[in-house]
């Protein structure tokens, strides 16, 4: 059997490189992205590589850099910083189809998928008795089938319906597809997510590797963020995912101290040990490099400070925020002082900080939102699951008293806990709250920071290059 090295959309998806590999024990191989020509995966080990490179090429610029200007910047969360301007733009809501970011984050996206269709396609096939043992085999079409859905999950709340490429396109009408809706999109995502939680492993020590955890909690995700939410599958899944084993940790700063990577409160993790040297992962970390004359990316916002303030939680600000004096450096800034500037303070051990794609405080505030959407009474028994949240950083029981307060509890709740986690932007589209809180905000004086968001505003354009190749899209 051969395994062809196929364009994704575009031709230009040819030219993507995969990141290198971590040193991990799923990422320990031959760099996936020196694979050219036809290549024969025959054997079990010929799958795993395939595996292998699904996984290593999550460690690409979006996964490691973007997706926190998508959900963080692009919100209320944090001002671009630095002086990159496609960084920029996206703070500011003008963003076009030239954009730097949306053309990177487009085709890094895709040719994830081209990974995960790789294994799909190929592992089937395999006539390897020893691929069956222990269900490896099924094991791994899970592990794709999940990668796959995560991947067009993004897409889809990026950039609305988008083409769905599910096989190595053979000819130039498969290659220029138009967009599916956003409602094939996620149908797609579901029947993904459905092919790979019987299939996946339950547990693993390593949690970059998909289990049924990282299934179920993405269900309960993807079935929150649809157009239409299903409140009752939210549920289902979080409860499938709270059930899993999975516990708070007891302290909030232990989950970014840098000694509790793959703790009991992770279910998806980011794995990193260092191969990506400070411009891998040091933009963000201020302890280690203030002083080297540059601004990091991802300020955190005068709006972000003043709600830790107002609510009193010294604990979780203090974990998600440093302040330094920086009059030395030589930049300005448009909305802090120098001599008391913030930073973020959740990846504080330079390039060895993992991230969290997704942790056990997010599904239960999301089981909390279910439950308070799926009756009027409902707010009482989501309070007891954002008050446990709640007292973990010494905080009062919440205020809310009814379904409407309750669903704006939350929404302080989820953006508290998870600052800089990558997910407030979408939190805000997926329950149209976007417009009125970004167009609400003010700077450290109290004046209006004009974003002038519209509904235009809310999703990228196609990429311009992408548009010139694909007359299909539009």
């Amino acid at each position: 059997m051969k395994l062809k090295i196929y364009s994704l959309v575009t031709a230009a998806a040819l030219t993507i490189t995969l990141q290198s590999g971590c040193k991990k024990d799923f990422l320990e191989k031959q760099p996936f992205n020196q694979v050219t020509g036809d290549v024969a995966f025959t054997t079990a080990a010929g799958a795993e590589k395939l595996m292998a490179g699904a996984y290593g090429g999550m460690y690409n610029d979006y996964h490691i850099w973007d997706y926190m200007i998508n959900g963080d910047v692009t919100a209320d969360n944090a001002y671009a910083g630095g002086d990159n301007p496609a960084n920029i733009q996206i703070d500011l809501f003008t963003t076009n189809a030239t954009n730097g970011n949306v053309g990177r984050d487009w085709s890094g996206l895709y040719s994830n998928i081209k990974n995960a269709n790789e294994v799909l396609e190929n592992v089937p096939n395999i006539q390897d008795p020893a691929l069956d043992a222990n269900g490896r085999r099924n094991q791994i079409i899970g592990e794709a089938s999940t990668l796959r859905a995560y991947f067009y999950f993004h897409l889809v709340r990026l950039w609305g319906g988008v083409p769905l490429i599910l096989k190595s396109p053979t000819s130039l009408e498969e290659m220029q597809k138009p967009r599916a809706s956003v409602d094939e999109v996620y149908a797609q995502i579901i029947k993904d997510l459905e092919t790979a939680l019987p299939n996946v492993r339950t547990t693993a020590s390593n949690k970059g590797i998909i289990t049924k955890g990282i299934v179920n909690a993405l269900l309960a995700k993807v079935y929150a963020s649809k157009p239409s939410p299903d409140w009752t599958k939210v549920q289902q899944y979080a409860d499938a995912t709270i059930n899993g084993g999975y516990s708070l940790l007891p302290s909030f700063d232990q989950l970014f101290d840098g000694v509790h990577k793959n703790n009991s409160e992770s279910i998806w993790e980011m794995q990193y040990d260092g191969w990506g040297g400070p411009s891998g992962r040091g933009n963000w970390m201020p302890s280690v490099l203030v002083g080297t004359g540059w601004k990091r990316f991802c300020t955190p916002t005068n709006d972000l400070v003043a709600a830790y303030d107002s609510e009193g939680d010294m604990i979780r600000k203090n974990s998600s925020i440093s302040f330094k004096n920086v009059n030395t450096e030589g930049w300005s800034d448009d909305y802090w002082s120098k001599s008391n500037y913030p930073y973020i303070n959740k990846y504080r051990v330079d390039d060895l900080s993992n991230s969290y794609i997704i942790r056990l405080a997010d599904i239960k505030l999301l089981k909390a939102e279910a439950l308070n959407e799926l009756s009027a009474s409902g707010w009482s028994s989501a309070a007891s699951i954002v008050n446990e949240i709640r007292n973990r950083v010494n905080l009062p029981a919440t205020s809310a008293t009814d379904q409407a307060s309750m669903r704006l509890a939350i929404e302080k709740e989820r953006r508290l806990e998870l600052a800089f986690e990558g997910h407030r932007w979408f939190d805000l589209l997926r329950t149209n709250r976007a417009i009125p809180v970004m167009n609400a905000q003010k700077n450290g004086s109290g004046a209006s920071l004009n974003y002038n968001v519209t509904a235009a505003k809310l999703l990228f354009p196609i990429p311009q290059a992408e548009r010139d190749r694909n007359p299909n899209i539009r």
